[in-house]
């Protein structure tokens, strides 16, 4: 257990590391001078510790619900104090509430960032099915890490690597949070799927909503997603498309261990097997990639599929140590 000493430091560390969230969000939100050396800056700090990044994601938060709830009590012509807090931030007594209220609203996902999430992961291959207190699923894909908020009032996850699929029961008074490459996805009442690759984020709507955060410092909107939509989100740009049932239900194939390919080049097909085998298959060259291939397959037959792609498309397997090559 932690001495008196010990929780005390650690409380004034997450509560400066709030303040200073709190600080970089109203300087972003209120600068009308905002430069790339100042992005730059707070790029550096967001990146030095996750903790600084939830604190941030937090702080935004409340400065935006603030806001809301300023411009449901107030006139029109009292919601517009920026430029005053900008120019005069240490004698303006809204920028100082605005701080303190930030600060409040955030110190405990510091907090959660420093010491209170118990980390899940899969091997290659592997799947882990996760069950929450609040009734709330997670199912982890092969070679995923996923981290998970300990207290059972804070519903927060971060998805670090991989795949996760949630099927999430909601409640409006207890929001349920997943951070992933940078950006916060809030549950309206879900069933998606998260798929992380470095820089790059996908969302599958399977059922109901969420509500997808824009990165941290970014000019772009947010979106709300609904079922059948399909986001991809990269560091500055977020695309939506519609998906249809049928292909929502086979890019969650892998739940039953099962790859199905309709039309699919044998190069993202041979992609999709190797994420799943520590033995892997090789395509050649960029002609035979192109090649298309259909039909279901067992996560782990990577062998017997590469014998049928073969066969199907009239070409030859070399099996080596470690590997399969397909070659015409």
């Amino acid at each position: 257990m932690k001495s008196e000493r010990e929780t005390a430091q650690f409380e004034d560390l997450s509560s400066k590391i709030q303040m200073e969230a709190s600080r970089w969000v109203i300087d972003a939100r209120t600068s009308e001078d905002w430069s790339v050396d100042d992005q730059a800056a707070l790029d550096n700090w967001l990146n030095a510790s996750v903790a600084h990044k939830i604190a941030y994601l937090r702080a935004d938060h409340a400065w935006s619900r603030s806001r809301r709830a300023a411009a449901l009590k107030q006139p029109a012509k009292e919601q517009e104090p920026a430029s005053v807090a900008s120019k005069f931030p240490f004698l303006s007594l809204k920028f100082a509430a605005a701080i303190g209220t930030i600060a409040v609203l955030g110190l405990a996902a510091t907090q959660l960032a420093w010491q209170d999430y118990a980390t899940y992961r899969t091997p290659v291959g592997g799947r882990q099915l996760l069950k929450l207190s609040d009734g709330s699923q997670l199912e982890l894909n092969t070679n995923s890490v996923v981290r998970i908020a300990k207290r059972s009032a804070d519903r927060e996850i971060i998805v670090d690597r991989g795949e996760v699929y949630f099927d999430v029961k909601h409640d409006p008074k207890r929001p349920f949070v997943v951070f992933a490459e940078g950006r916060k996805i809030l549950d309206l009442g879900t069933k998606f799927l998260v798929d992380e690759h470095p820089g790059r984020l996908e969302i599958a709507m399977v059922e109901g909503r969420v509500w997808l955060a824009p990165p941290v410092g970014s000019d772009a909107r947010a979106a709300n997603l609904t079922t059948g939509d399909v986001a991809v989100a990269t560091a500055h740009t977020t695309t939506i498309s519609k998906s249809t049932p049928d292909a929502l239900s086979d890019a969650l194939s892998w739940r039953n261990g099962v790859l199905v390919f309709h039309h699919t080049s044998l190069a993202s097909a041979v992609a999709e097997f190797n994420r799943y085998n520590d033995y892997k298959v090789v395509v050649a060259d960029t002609g035979v990639g192109k090649l298309e291939i259909n039909g279901k397959f067992r996560t782990t037959d990577i062998t017997m599929f590469a014998d049928v792609a073969a066969d199907v498309l009239g070409l030859h397997v070399k099996k080596l140590d470690g590997y399969a090559l397909i070659e015409r």
